[in-house]
């Protein structure tokens, strides 16, 4: 992967900023960030007890001295995402990603449903919510959100940009939708890159156990003053943007500027050293400073445009394989709650294949739970299984050398999604079948690994996992031009 340009960021507005940020009150940060005028003044109070308190006004009685001087457009008081997934006072109705959502039964399955839809490589064995989720797709006036979890797959985000210029040419941009917290080396965002300092990435594969976030990835604060900028590749709209954010009770609200020149101070609602959703309005590029709050860490960012649109979320570890969600924390899914998906893609199963010791049973059991998780979470949602593409380890005779597990993993998953009635992706039929790689490698399609694609090879895939949806919104009755499946490219 080409790697990101690093640009240090030094910006004169924050060097008035005083080094002690110590004692910070959860009260004082939130008091920070309730909403305020357009302009306004930081101030580092210390009273009678010796403690400081950062505040929007003197205190009276206390030591009071100019911290920074800040503009404001404030958002609406951060909720802490409660463990049960509804943040204080939250109902069904007020907040349709919780409630119901989350406390729906596991859903029990009978016999593999006998009625499958099949359009071009799409499979539909009979998930309950096809046939909804599909129509959205052919309905502009309606918002669509895909979230894709897998390996190297989906961490370069070529495949899911492919189909993310496809839906989005027909529904309109709904947004960036999810990003990283940090700079990952190897990986890539189509649509963000980051100019980072003072930030250590913590990733769930390389590292032992860990308190981590949806996705296994931290942004994890390592220097008195510490700078990430989240930075656009194309165009720079107004977001809406969700920060899953963890806090020590010691550390400062994060000052946040964006590109109109807005800042805001930005905490954790409540600094526990755990994870909490944090909501705020801005516009890319980005700028986060945290300053002597070696306990604060990013785990992600959602970020959505004002208006409906389509929404493609690229969530991905080199080398990663499914049952490392078991690294992740307890309650993972809250953090996936702020991306409202239709479809959740499950795209694992090649570094699976690779394993010499593979174990088929636990793969099966991994996706099988993820699958009963994820619908107990997240009702009205879809769930796709991306069957694993053909995969060499070696390119010796017409057809190449196999990976050792891999049709044992390809097996698998097709009877997975036909037992848990989800739809499947024939990735490998997408390619043309078994034997199809070396053909890919010679025309320039696959790379001469033997595993992985090239930009226009993944294009290609992403073209026809969009093409296999939209015909089966067309199957199941999904309203929309048929014509306007072939979107031009032109914003590519």
């Amino acid at each position: 992967m080409p790697s990101e340009s690093k640009t240090p960021f030094r910006p004169a507005r924050y060097r008035s900023l005083r080094p002690a940020w110590r004692g910070v009150l959860a009260a004082a940060c939130l008091l920070a960030l309730a909403p305020a005028a357009p302009a306004g003044t930081l101030y580092k109070c210390i009273g009678d007890e010796g403690v400081a308190s950062y505040v929007s006004q003197r205190v009276k009685g206390a030591s009071c001295v100019v911290v920074t001087h800040y503009v404001s457009e404030a958002p609406a008081r951060p909720q802490a995402v409660d463990p049960a997934g509804d943040p204080p006072g939250a109902s069904a109705a007020a907040n349709p990603v919780a409630g119901d959502r989350t406390r729906a039964a596991v859903p029990s399955y009978g016999e593999p449903s006998r009625s499958v839809v099949l359009s071009g490589h799409v499979e539909d064995f009979g998930d309950p919510n096809g046939a909804a989720v599909a129509a959205r797709i052919r309905d502009p006036g309606s918002g669509f959100r895909y979230v894709q979890i897998g390996d190297s797959h989906t961490a370069g985000d070529y495949l899911t940009d492919a189909l993310r210029v496809r839906l989005q040419a027909r529904l309109g941009d709904g947004g960036v939708g999810w990003a990283m917290p940090m700079r990952v080396p190897g990986q890539r965002l189509a649509r963000v890159n980051y100019d980072v300092e003072g930030w250590q990435l913590v990733s769930s594969r390389t590292s032992g156990p860990s308190d981590y976030p949806f996705g296994g990835l931290i942004a994890q604060v390592a220097s008195d003053q510490a700078v990430l900028t989240v930075k656009p590749k194309q165009g720079n709209p107004l977001q809406a943007i969700t920060a899953i954010i963890r806090q020590g009770p010691r550390d400062a609200p994060l000052v946040v500027s964006d590109a109109d020149g807005r800042q805001q101070l930005v905490a954790s609602p409540v600094s526990d050293g755990r994870w909490h959703a944090i909501r705020f309005e801005g516009r890319l590029p980005l700028t986060v400073l945290a300053q002597h709050s070696r306990d604060t860490a990013i785990g992600g960012w959602w970020l959505s445009a004002p208006r409906a649109g389509a929404i493609v979320s690229a969530v991905g570890i080199n080398g990663s394989e499914q049952s490392q969600w078991s690294r992740w924390r307890e309650d993972w899914m809250a953090d996936l709650e702020p991306a409202q998906p239709d479809v959740i893609a499950i795209a694992y199963g090649t570094n699976e294949a690779f394993s010499r010791t593979l174990d088929a049973g636990a793969v099966r059991g991994d996706l099988e739970a993820a699958i009963d998780r994820l619908r107990q979470r997240f009702p009205h949602a879809a769930i796709l299984i991306l069957g694993a593409p053909e995969a060499l380890t070696g390119q010796d005779g017409r057809c190449g050398v196999r990976a050792p597990g891999l049709d044992a993993v390809q097996r698998m998953q097709r009877e997975v999604a036909a037992n848990r009635r989800t739809l499947y992706w024939d990735w490998q039929q997408a390619m043309g079948g078994s034997c199809s790689m070396k053909r890919w490698i010679s025309r320039g399609l696959g790379r001469g690994d033997g595993v992985h694609f090239s930009a226009a090879g993944y294009e290609q895939l992403g073209d026809d996992l969009y093409a296999g949806l939209d015909g089966l919104a067309r199957r199941l009755g999904g309203p929309g031009d048929a014509s306007s499946s072939s979107a031009s490219r032109s914003g590519k």
